[in-house]
């Protein structure tokens, strides 16, 4: 019955484009309550379940250096629980809860105040002045006794079963540079479920078993670099860029012990408020009924002063930037990369087309010339490919001969200037338009990809953007792409990265 439906919405949306070419009328429907929280409801008339979503706009890019993943972090705090969920007892568990903190402030205190005897004063950590006191000491142990004490209350996972009990499926959230979302899909008559629960985490969440998930996270970041290009993409990253968090990692080792309760609070009271927030639905509700169900559980919801944004820059690029990487574990390899705009700018949705054409134009010249690689054209930044901020495109040649470096290199700079002198013939400029509306009906017949479009979106601009941006791909043309090949792929703008074996260098130097 499912897979019927996903046909027929394939179907219906194959027919409206191709009677009405180049539009994209997603029936969105709006509405914004006074506390300035944002509804978006996209009927599927027929549907038994709803994709529902909530996004904030807050993510990494609302971090502080040495506090790199706490907002990562904070998301999985947030499913803890609350006052009324995750506790067998909050009037016995609250005034520990409270003595946590202060506890926690005391240390934080100490740890100020002792800030000359734990300063780093060596250069990679290979030397420490001192790393505690009997104070500090002293401090977490209390920490660790209260937090046990608080343990003998905890209801581990009370949000999961509520969401399984009542047909939740596909239970997620996620948090990248611009945005944090929780979503859940359900049967249409249980969507008041999700509006409990949400508006609860929104205003009540408890940071439980906070030393625990930070050894979660440091086990995951483990996980990221036992993966050998982990470490080759953050220095790029950190190559790339001057000042943007846009390119920071998410945490290195050393900050998942800096995390305290206090910073992370800090961080859920400014951008978890309802004047930060848009609820996404797709499926079996109509807005009508939407609205008093919303109103009821977050109206009561004071807006609160806007959260702080990103006031970072990134500085002109004066000059071409190049990193060489040694390694004995990664394949020999060949990134370039430029730095576009974001998504909401007019040049943005060119570049979408011009990954597809240049990847093949890419793959073509690599096999021209004899050289053997895998080849991928992206705008992947850390985790995710589009931001409402300047990022970068990329140019990733893996090789199967470390000899075939310069050439390769070479190659992608003769497809640009080949992109540059002349305009994308039309049946590639066709070809590609059709592979990225192709990606494009794939998540207009999926509830949930579609929603996180649109919340996505919406957070990166405006869900309007979204047709926008769709319509302007489609209208793209081979002047267009030559246009912002001139403006943006020029050495001052370029970096490139390049992985070879250090016996290449021809001489060994010691470990660090």
């Amino acid at each position: 019955m499912r897979h019927a439906f996903v046909v027929l919405c394939l179907l219906l949306l194959n027919g409206a484009i191709q009677a009405q070419p180049n539009t994209y009328d997603l029936p969105i429907k709006e509405h914004m309550f006074e506390n300035g929280l944002r509804l978006l409801v996209l009927e599927q008339s027929g549907s038994h379940r709803v994709s529902c979503k909530i996004f904030f706009d807050m993510g990494a890019l609302n971090e502080i250096p040495g506090e790199l993943g706490s907002a990562h972090f904070l998301e999985h705090l947030m499913f803890k629980g609350t006052h009324t969920l995750g506790t067998t007892d909050w009037k016995a568990e609250q005034p520990l809860i409270e003595s946590l903190f202060s506890t926690e402030a005391a240390l934080i205190q100490e740890l100020n105040s002792a800030r000359n005897d734990l300063r780093e004063r060596g250069v990679f950590e290979d030397y420490r002045h001192k790393t505690s006191n009997p104070t500090i000491d002293s401090l977490n142990q209390q920490i660790a006794s209260i937090d046990q004490e608080i343990s003998s209350y905890r209801d581990r996972g009370a949000m999961m079963r509520w969401y399984q009990s009542f047909g939740g499926t596909r239970l997620t959230a996620s948090t990248e540079q611009e945005y944090m979302k929780f979503d859940i899909n359900l049967p249409a008559n249980r969507v008041e479920l999700f509006l409990r629960i949400e508006a609860d985490r929104m205003k009540n969440s408890v940071f439980r078993e906070f030393d625990q998930e930070r050894m979660i996270l440091v086990e995951q970041r483990y996980g990221d670099l036992r993966r050998a290009t982990t470490a080759y993409f953050e220095a790029l990253n950190g190559v790339v860029s001057d000042i943007h968090p846009v390119y920071w990692p998410e945490g290195f080792l050393s900050d998942f012990n800096v995390y305290t309760r206090h910073y992370e609070r800090a961080l859920y009271e400014e951008y978890f408020v309802v004047n930060n927030a848009t609820l996404v639905f797709i499926g079996g509700v109509n807005l009508e009924s939407m609205i008093p169900m919303v109103e009821k559980y977050f109206g009561w919801m004071a807006p609160a002063p806007e959260p702080t944004r990103v006031k970072a820059i990134e500085p002109p690029p004066q000059a071409e930037r190049r990193m060489i990487w040694r390694s004995t574990t990664i394949a020999p390899r060949v990134d370039i990369r430029y730095k576009i705009p974001g998504i909401g700018h007019p040049d943005r949705p060119v570049f979408d087309v011009l990954t597809e054409v240049a990847s093949s134009q890419l793959r073509t010249a690599l096999q021209s010339a004899g050289i053997e690689g895998r080849v991928s054209v992206n705008t992947r930044v850390v985790h995710t490919s589009r931001f409402g901020v300047p990022s970068s495109l990329n140019f990733e040649v893996v090789l199967s001969r470390e000899e075939d470096l310069a050439s390769a290199e070479q190659t992608i700079y003769r497809v640009l200037d080949a992109l540059e002198e002349n305009p994308v013939p039309d049946d590639q400029l066709e070809t590609a338009v059709k592979r990225l509306r192709s990606g494009w009906y794939r998540t207009a017949s999926n509830p949930d990809r579609l929603a996180f479009e649109i919340g996505h979106f919406q957070v990166m601009d405006r869900w309007q953007t979204l047709r926008e941006h769709l319509t302007a791909r489609d209208m793209t043309t081979g002047i267009d792409v030559q246009r912002v090949v001139r403006r943006y792929f020029i050495p001052e703008n370029r970096t490139v990265g390049l992985v070879r074996s250090p016996e290449k260098d021809g001489r060994k130097r010691e470990a660090l």
